[in-house]
């Protein structure tokens, strides 16, 4: 009986894969590296894109991954990151390993990145953005909807992504979502 109900609330939060063009589903996961208590912050994705963001950014690239499926694109996130901070991009990783918060906190103490690593230990965001497959890189424009989708290709990653990014941070700021 308890088998069957949680089927149904897996069947209940699948959703099927997000598309360019439509609004970005919003979250709010716990910042893993940090100094603080892994679960004391969190970050949400309203805080830098939509209606009224608290700091808003041109562009954010969500970039689901686990230790096992990705990690090996963290670095290039990183430099994205630092080349385009000032031009209004901001990088949010969105761990899916599960088991303990330590474990994964210590390994990104170790990868010293300039961005919020997110942590979604139930899945939860992976399952509502309808991504089964690691890792998969989202692009959203400052108004929150969904400009690029795409799974990293390990020898043209960083180039791919900054041909993507480039028309979103080449616009002007926009003063119509303030």
């Amino acid at each position: 009986m308890v088998t069957g109900w949680i089927v149904m609330i897996k069947m209940a939060l699948a959703a099927t894969p997000v598309s360019v063009g439509q609004h970005a589903l919003t979250f709010s996961l716990p910042v893993v590296n940090t100094e603080e208590d892994a679960e004391a912050r969190r970050i949400a994705l309203a805080s830098y894109v939509g209606m009224i963001p608290r700091d808003p950014q041109k562009a954010v690239l969500v970039y689901f991954f686990s230790r096992r499926e990705g990690s090996e694109h963290l670095e290039t996130l990183n430099r994205l990151q630092r080349r385009y901070d000032s031009q209004g991009l901001q990088v949010l990783a969105i761990s899916t390993d599960v088991g303990s918060v330590g474990g994964l906190a210590a390994w990104l103490q170790e990868q010293t990145l300039d961005y919020p690593v997110l942590r979604d230990n139930h899945q939860i965001v992976q399952s509502r953005y309808g991504f089964d497959d690691m890792p998969i890189a989202v692009i959203i424009d400052s108004q929150g909807y969904i400009f690029a989708v795409g799974k990293p290709d390990a020898g043209d990653f960083g180039t791919d992504l900054e041909a993507e990014l480039n028309p979103l941070l080449a616009r002007p700021a926009s003063t119509d979502a303030n």
